[in-house]
């Protein structure tokens, strides 16, 4: 059964000016089932982009751990307090992946050389940064990301996005030093 919900525009004599019916989103398509979880949080992985094959099952459990800490859509390990941002730690991400410090550095190095995860500093912070190719918790890719990741990025977007994303470097860079 569908939903709807009636909009009036009333002068302040109670004359109706403006009129609109919208339907109202259900979450339950017949033939298809219940939409789980609608606006959630979630973190999408590529079938047809695998994680490198060097990484050992354990090692992929360890990363898919990671996910669950990158916040909201910005594919950043990070968490907010006090309505601010901020990043997660190195030592925070060993206690996550609970390694000790002999043998966290190792899996570290081995994330990093591989680009899964690359740091990157935003407004003097430094954040690790997941690779989209990986696991994308952005509908939309910003910038950061693609600067970040785009010698990984270019073998899978079409060249005029590419162009747009150099574009919107340039502009960038064009608006830092105006002010």
């Amino acid at each position: 059964m569908d939903s709807f919900y009636k909009r009036q525009s009333i002068t302040e004599d109670g004359e109706i000016v403006k009129e609109s019916v919208k339907k109202l989103y259900n979450p339950f398509k017949e033939g298809k089932g219940y939409n789980f979880k609608y606006k959630s949080l979630n973190v999408r992985s590529y079938l047809d982009i695998p994680l490198p094959e060097c990484f050992t099952d354990s090692e992929v459990g360890k990363i898919y751990r990671l996910t669950r800490h990158i916040y909201s859509s910005t594919n950043m390990l990070a968490y907010r307090s006090d309505g601010r941002i901020y990043p997660l730690t190195k030592e925070d991400i060993r206690k996550i992946v609970v390694l000790h410090r002999n043998n966290f550095n190792p899996f570290w190095n081995k994330v990093l050389a591989n680009k899964v995860i690359k740091p990157i500093v935003i407004d003097g912070m430094e954040y690790f940064c997941f690779n989209p190719l990986y696991f994308n918790s952005t509908q939309y890719m910003p910038l950061y990301l693609f600067i970040a990741f785009q010698d990984e990025l270019k073998n899978h977007l079409p060249e005029w996005v590419i162009e747009k994303y150099l574009d919107m470097q340039d502009e960038s860079k064009r608006e830092k030093k105006a002010r």
